[in-house]
């Protein structure tokens, strides 16, 4: 957040953003601290190697909804969603999440055309669309434990999405946590 001065001007985690401001912003700073890019000098190139690097990093996590979810609740709760033992035990509370991934994971790996496919995939992004409604209320909120809930969910049907952009007729599909 810190990296976005200003996207995120109070420099603390805020899940609300822009993605377009965020991208502009982000596209400015690396002019000025790619290594690549004749600028004015900025320090050595091992020092904008790594000023690079850093925004990278940082776009990259908070430009996807996941990945700013995971982030933000390792920053608020000190819990790492991004380790899949802790995403299991939050998962095992919820027997019915899992049954309805197993269900869509093996409707997806039954299905014969794109079009099939492309149906599943549009019910999951609808999915995914919802949950990150659900995260805006409860960061808005500071509803931490429900977030945490929603992230998990959220990474489960996030692979998935990927497993559906992976389909080939035919492909066994191995569902990831």
């Amino acid at each position: 957040f810190q990296c976005f001065p200003r996207t995120f001007p109070k420099g603390t985690p805020q899940w609300q953003l822009d993605p377009s401001s965020l991208r502009k912003e982000y596209r400015q700073l690396q002019a000025q601290v790619h290594p690549d890019v004749a600028v004015a000098p900025q320090g050595s190139g091992a020092n904008k190697e790594d000023a690079s690097a850093q925004l990278n990093k940082a776009y990259n996590v908070l430009s996807h909804p996941l990945s700013r979810a995971q982030y933000m609740i390792r920053c608020m709760k000190d819990i790492d969603l991004t380790n899949d033992e802790v995403s299991r035990q939050a998962t095992n509370s919820d027997p019915a999440l899992l049954s309805n991934i197993m269900d869509v994971h093996e409707s997806l790996m039954d299905c014969e055309t794109e079009e099939e496919v492309k149906a599943i995939g549009k019910k999951n992004q609808e999915r995914m669309s919802d949950l990150i409604e659900n995260l805006d209320k409860q960061f808005a909120s500071e509803d931490y434990d429900g977030a945490v809930s929603t992230t998990v969910e959220l990474k489960y049907w996030s692979n998935l999405a990927e497993e559906i952009k992976e389909w080939t007729p035919g492909s066994r599909l191995e569902l990831h946590h």
